[in-house]
């Protein structure tokens, strides 16, 4: 029996437990805040902290419950314990059950807006408590760089304001993934959709690449194992995503 430490968001708690229950291994669940993910740097200074905490010998592999999320986990490196990543952008892949099926869904409708129970019960009072497909990336440079000029308070009433937030949104989908009930926040979706004239779907989730990443089933085309020594850097290829490469910057 293998033992091993999952790196897990908040916004895929109820998941991971759930997996983590019934997995052939010893899983350690250790949860970071979802909102980390809105400052690529925070979140990669985070994580590489707590895999730099691990001892030699304490694990078998050490789980990132991650996708790219932005450039949050490039730049992650497996000190003397390997890392295995889900070749994913970020956690909607992981909610929809495959990388392939999140291209899909993005390239049909690139402007959504995506909800789930284990998301939005851990959102940040106030928030809108979606996930959007374009949200990380340029929006968050457009964000930080309001916050950097005119503050934390008046960036987020401008992005409001502006219509940042929402301009290029025209579907909001609430994923149902089970392990709770979630009829009130599926509701708020729905409400949401109805304010801002979006189109309202309720769509079924799949536990299928958490369960493979906890149980230790690695495909190659669908995870990255990262060896000891290694580094996470993007490929530039929209299918792998990600490759290990040496951290001393040696070619293998």
């Amino acid at each position: 029996m293998n033992h091993y430490i999952a790196l897990t968001c908040e916004a895929l708690a109820r998941s991971i437990y759930a997996i983590a229950a019934e997995a052939p291994h010893t899983i350690s669940v250790r949860l970071y805040r979802q909102g980390l993910h809105n400052t690529p740097k925070k979140l990669r200074e985070t994580l590489q902290k707590q895999i730099d905490t691990i001892q030699p010998g304490e694990c078998d592999a050490i789980l990132l419950v991650y996708g790219m999320c932005g450039t949050s986990t490039l730049g992650l490196t497996a000190r003397h314990t390997p890392l295995v990543i889900p070749r994913t952008h970020d956690c909607i892949a992981l909610y929809l059950g495959s990388h392939q099926r999140y291209l899909e869904q993005f390239r049909a409708h690139p402007g959504t807006y995506w909800y789930s129970l284990d998301y939005m019960e851990r959102s940040e009072p106030g928030s809108n408590a979606g996930l959007g497909a374009t949200q990380i990336g340029v929006m968050d440079e457009v964000y930080e760089e309001y916050v950097a000029k005119y503050g934390q308070d008046n960036a987020d009433y401008l992005m409001e304001v502006m219509g940042e937030w929402g301009k290029h949104y025209e579907r909001a989908v609430y994923i149902e993934l089970g392990g709770g009930d979630g009829t009130a926040f599926e509701q708020l979706a729905r409400d949401q959709a109805e304010r801002r004239g979006w189109t309202f779907e309720r769509m079924t989730g799949d536990r299928r690449m958490l369960r493979m990443l906890v149980h230790g089933d690695w495909a190659e085309d669908e995870f990255l194992v990262v060896p000891p020594g290694h580094v996470i850097q993007q490929s530039g290829d929209e299918t792998a995503l990600i490759v290990a490469r040496p951290a001393d910057g040696s070619h293998d």
